[in-house]
């Protein structure tokens, strides 16, 4: 395995920790280690279209309340199944990582396994997540039971 793909291993190892860090306690320091995993700005592809996102204070509270929505809906983990990585060329490549998400819903135990590509650079030393393309996450939450389903708008 070449040293730049090992680097985006390990980017994602400590990045699957932080989240699971995250899903069992209060610590503000583990949103900072979320947000500082991406580039300054970054792009955001999935159900809902194509986004736009600054890694800013705002961002940063985002990812606390995304903490506190997880917790909410009895998340339990966050674990990476594999990583297929791909080197573009000196600086960007490409990580698909396989996730499998735990929950526990009226104590009973669940997974629900997806997969969202990352596209990271490789600049002055650092891995950092500046795009990301993910499926549609509050489907598969509602397929499991664990938010509502989505009350038509009148017309």
């Amino acid at each position: 395995m070449s040293k730049k793909k090992k680097q985006i291993e390990e980017f994602f190892n400590a990045y699957e920790l932080h989240f699971n860090r995250g899903l069992v306690s209060d610590d503000s320091d583990v949103n900072k280690k979320i947000t500082s995993s991406f580039a300054p700005c970054f792009v955001e592809s999935g159900p809902s279209g194509v986004m736009c996102g600054k890694n800013d204070a705002q961002f940063l509270e985002r990812i606390g309340e995304g903490f506190v929505f997880y917790k909410s809906i009895g998340s339990t983990g966050m674990n990476i199944i594999s990583k297929d990585i791909t080197l573009i060329d000196e600086f960007p490549a490409l990580a698909r990582i396989y996730w499998r998400y735990s929950y526990s819903k009226d104590n009973m135990p669940g997974t629900i396994d997806f997969n969202t590509t990352y596209v990271v650079s490789l600049l002055e030393g650092e891995v950092k997540i500046f795009a990301y393309m993910t499926g549609d996450e509050h489907k598969a939450l509602r397929d499991k039971g664990l938010i509502p389903e989505q009350k038509a708008e009148p017309a």
